[in-house]
């Protein structure tokens, strides 16, 4: 008999407690990591490049993470000190399975959406991942009465894209809408890290044989606004505080804008490594690339990538960015050294990075 009553008393009380939208008004503690911030969120893509600074920053202010993985537990170790005990919750999903995506997010108030792809494999296209996924995800989130959605989409997202990655994504964009019309879309501009694809890529093109840096039309014709990647996480932390943020699409670049042979002169310049700079025809780097697509291993350039890597970064009018989010943008020459550091021989490693000039501005 007491058990019986023992399960009509967690009937009907429990449900009361553990109610999603009620738990911002379960905030306590200081604000830092083993306080809790009233934020439950479930991260996906949390394993990638932009995620480990998301969750990172999620978790040094007390906020619960739901991270689901596709992989196996090496793919996420790097995230178990980003917060406190028992604050990242790690669950196994599929992109294509919805049941394993509502439970991800079923408790949840916010929902962050950074899976991507940068090239296709025989498992999953570009559209499985930017417009069939993103649907998954803001359905499941709608369904579950979540109260916030963050989805990221890129700088020139555009259906009459010459690059495939970025047409799927301007889909994906209108899927998300049309799932959670309160969608909070970012667009992120090329991205530079530790782990990045993007300066890493450049600083390892030393490689080639006598050093040849292969950029086509020596990069005069591309302009790039390079974003840090401390600053998105910045900017996805003030989103999520900020409801009046909803619905609103964010184009996030860099401060300044750089002709794509300055830049990667600028980077070699910091390595203290001889830069060889070649124009090659776009033909026979689309060729090369080609080849590169039927390797069993990650492609590190693609036919796809290669489109990417010379388009130019244009932000659209009007709309807000970092500033309207209350984040300075952070200017290549204050971070890249943390990137770049590796890269220096040995006599070279400590040498100060005000030996360096800036980047020479041309754009």
């Amino acid at each position: 008999m007491a058990s019986v009553g023992l399960n009509k008393w967690r009937k009907a009380v429990l449900p009361s407690i553990f109610v999603r939208h009620s738990s911002t008004q379960l905030k306590r503690g200081t604000g830092g990591r083993s306080s809790f911030s009233g934020i439950v969120a479930t991260v996906f893509g949390a394993t990638g490049f932009y995620g480990r600074y998301i969750v990172n920053r999620l978790g040094r202010v007390g906020s619960q993470v739901v991270i689901p993985y596709r992989g196996d537990e090496h793919d996420y170790r790097h995230l178990r000190p980003m917060g406190d005990l028992g604050q990242l919750i790690f669950l196994p999903y599929n992109l294509r399975d919805t049941a394993s995506i509502e439970k991800a997010l079923k408790y949840s108030n916010v929902v962050i959406n950074l899976v991507g792809r940068d090239y296709e494999t025989r498992n999953f296209k570009f559209e499985d991942t930017h417009v069939t996924g993103a649907r998954a995800i803001a359905d499941a989130a709608r369904r579950a009465g979540v109260s916030r959605l963050v989805h990221f989409s890129a700088l020139n997202a555009s259906k009459d894209s010459p690059s495939k990655f970025l047409q799927t994504k301007a889909l994906g964009e209108e899927a998300v809408k049309d799932a959670f019309p309160s969608v909070t879309i970012v667009r992120p501009s090329e991205t530079f890290g530790h782990e990045d694809r993007f300066f890493n890529f450049y600083a390892k093109l030393r490689a080639l044989p006598l050093g040849l840096i292969p950029l086509v039309e020596y990069g005069f014709k591309t302009h790039k606004m390079p974003l840090y990647v401390g600053d998105i996480a910045g900017a996805v932390a003030n989103i999520i505080s900020d409801p009046s943020t909803a619905g609103n699409i964010y184009e996030l670049t860099g401060p300044n804008k750089y002709l794509l042979y300055d830049l990667v002169e600028y980077l070699y310049r910091l390595m203290y490594r001889p830069f060889r700079p070649v124009a090659v025809p776009e033909l026979l780097m689309r060729f090369t690339a080609f080849g590169l697509e039927q390797s069993p291993f990650i492609p590190h350039l693609t036919r796809d990538i290669l489109t990417r890597m010379y388009l130019s970064n244009v932000p659209t009018p009007d709309l807000p960015g970092l500033e309207d989010l209350g984040i300075a943008p952070t200017p290549v020459e204050d971070k890249c050294i943390a990137v770049m550091r590796r890269y220096r021989g040995f006599l070279d490693y400590n040498k100060p990075v005000d030996d360096v000039q800036p980047i020479v501005r041309r754009a």
